[in-house]
């Protein structure tokens, strides 16, 4: 604090003559010389402490008090234009126009030479859309300052925001005399040409700045864009030649040029000026994303097109190695063209990169889990938790996977820490509590497990996962059969020819003693795809055998065997020859 006295003292004697209003200063007389330092008024001195001490606030971000203490300038020199001018700045970061361009106003009224009231003036002028009186303030400070070239631009968009069009283009050509041919002002000329319908003029200015900058290659391509923008191709493929001809490894013309034969929908041409584009290091990673975007949804259609978009993916991760955005780009390609084990070793490379994207690792664990890799999707999915721990969808992801795995217990404590995560979202709490029915029914915690699905149909009555499961769960236990049957049945209606549906609507007929109903669903499981299935085969045997056909169910626990894995009592089943409860 020490050290900001001593910065305001020396600031007082340097603002001090500048705290009096607007008057001008003068040469001092002989006499004044002689007589000494100007002696200060009470008045004068009062201004001067109140303008400091307003200033040193404003830079100590005490705004309030700055403002205050400015209005005091004021109050005792209404004419003080640096308050006025201190003032106006404050509102405008206030966002109060409208007090900016009064204090501002002040300002320049009473200092009309001051070359930085002006322009805060007409800043002001612009901000509250007074449009015709920023012009006024914009021609005197041009006669005033002919050398500032940023007032034409600014002048020049006042012209424009009033359709003024042929006024803007004057001031540029004015600009132009005094700074010669600049692309910054050509390419603004152009603009408005094609804004207003001047093809030939802008045609011309884009032609001036080639003639300026002959070797430039981008100005070729602009130029090549603006002929093909107005049907002009050969024209355009002329100009795209001679720019390659100049610079033939330039990404920007080749993609400017491929997206001109790919509007045309010469895709072969347009993808052998794309692939020079994409093995090209200048041209960024962002546009080459933006590209493959574009390509996402067009390229589904053809094979040609599918061939292309995996081409530019492997030529995207060849030239940006490094960076994560182009294993995951590539990564959504193989994805969506069901290339699961190529999409999971991209999404895997792009988080060894960069660990920071959560969207990422979602769909590492979405991949995993289609793929049945659920150790994998154990171990990243346990590492996505220490980087996102309020992040629901991990821990579900991460439930799922111990449930798959045999470890259910783990699924119950991973599940229910997620669920206390979730902040309005019903969809996503439903999907926890039919994976918690599941956990808790493969821990014998059976209450929990029938709380855990009844909740879930609360938030979703038609979810046909949980109506069947909790079904298929009750006619094992051999507990509310009735409900049990009414939830199949709805499952079967929402979603038919689901031959695991078809097997529990089975299962609990034949729990209900319904053995020929039973039968006859059984039968269809098998027809809707479950002919290789062990469990719904072992199944139809039991049913064979309560219908007393022991050669028909001694069949089927054989077929059920040859299958794969049915229940602990398969074998006993089929030595025995007979069912066993």
């Amino acid at each position: 604090m020490k050290q900001l006295a001593i910065n305001f003292f020396i600031i007082t004697a340097v603002l001090l003559a500048g705290c009096k209003g607007a008057k001008k200063t003068t040469t001092l007389s002989q006499k004044e010389k002689e007589s000494g330092p100007k002696q200060f008024s009470k008045h004068d001195l009062d201004v001067n402490h109140f303008f400091v001490s307003a200033n040193k606030e404003k830079l100590l971000g005490n705004t309030e008090d700055a403002i205050l203490l400015f209005k005091k300038c004021l109050q005792i020199d209404p004419n003080n234009a640096a308050a006025s001018y201190e003032l106006s700045i404050l509102a405008i970061n206030a966002g109060d126009y409208q007090s900016a361009e009064a204090f501002s106003k002040k300002a320049y009224t009473l200092d009309p030479e001051n070359e930085w009231y002006a322009v805060l003036y007409v800043e002001t002028l612009q901000r509250n859309k007074k449009i015709t009186e920023a012009i006024k303030v914009y021609d005197n400070l041009l006669k005033k300052y002919p050398n500032r070239t940023d007032l034409y631009y600014d002048y020049a968009d006042c012209y424009l925001r009033m359709n003024k069009a042929n006024e803007a283009i004057q001031l540029y050509d004015e600009l132009e005399k005094k700074i010669g041919v600049n692309p910054e002002l050509s390419l603004q000329k152009e603009k408005i040409f094609i804004r207003i319908g001047k093809f030939e003029k802008a045609v011309e200015e884009i032609n001036k700045l080639i003639a300026a900058y002959p070797e430039e290659a981008k100005y070729y391509g602009i130029l090549a864009e603006l002929y093909a923008a107005n049907n002009k191709e050969n024209e355009a493929i002329e100009i795209y030649n001679k720019a390659l001809n100049i610079d033939q490894d330039n990404p920007y013309i080749n993609l400017s040029f491929s997206e001109f034969y790919r509007q045309r929908k010469d895709y072969s041409k347009a993808f052998t000026y794309l692939e020079q584009a994409f093995n090209s290091e200048e041209l960024d990673i962002d546009s080459k994303v933006k590209v493959l975007l574009s390509y996402f949804v067009v390229s589904e259609k053809t094979e040609e097109l599918k061939a292309q978009s995996l081409s530019l993916c492997d030529l995207i991760i060849k030239a940006h190695p490094k960076e994560a955005k182009a294993f995951s780009i590539a990564g959504d390609f193989y994805y969506r063209d069901r290339k699961l084990e190529k999409a999971k070793e991209y999404f895997a490379q792009a988080v060894e990169l960069d660990k920071s994207k959560y969207v990422i690792w979602n769909q590492l664990l979405i991949i995993e889990s289609e793929l049945q890799q659920f150790d994998e999707m154990i171990k990243h999915g346990k590492e996505a938790l220490e980087l996102f721990p309020n992040e629901p969808t991990i821990y579900l992801l991460l439930g799922i996977a111990y449930l798959q795995e045999k470890n259910p217990a783990e699924a119950v404590t991973v599940l229910k820490q997620g669920k206390n995560m979730i902040i309005d979202n019903k969809p996503l709490l439903g999907q926890f509590y039919a994976n918690l029915g599941d956990a808790y029914y493969r821990t014998k915690q059976m209450e929990l497990s029938d709380e855990s699905y009844e909740e879930a149909l609360k938030i979703n009555p038609n979810d046909t996962y949980v109506l069947n499961n909790y079904a298929y769960y009750l006619s094992l236990r051999n507990v509310k059969l009735d409900r049990a049957e009414e939830m199949s049945k709805k499952s079967n209606e929402l979603e038919r020819d689901n031959a695991s549906y078809n097997d529990t609507y089975g299962w609990i007929l034949f729990a209900q003693g319904k053995y020929a109903e039973a039968k006859l669903w059984l039968e269809k499981a098998v027809a809707n795809g479950a002919s290789n299935n062990a469990v719904i085969l072992e199944h139809l045997g039991d049913v064979e055998y309560k219908l007393n056909n022991s050669q028909a169910a001694f069949d089927y626990w054989i077929k059920a065997k040859k299958a794969g894995a049915g229940s602990d009592i398969l074998d006993r089943k089929i030595n025995e020859k007979r069912l066993i409860e």
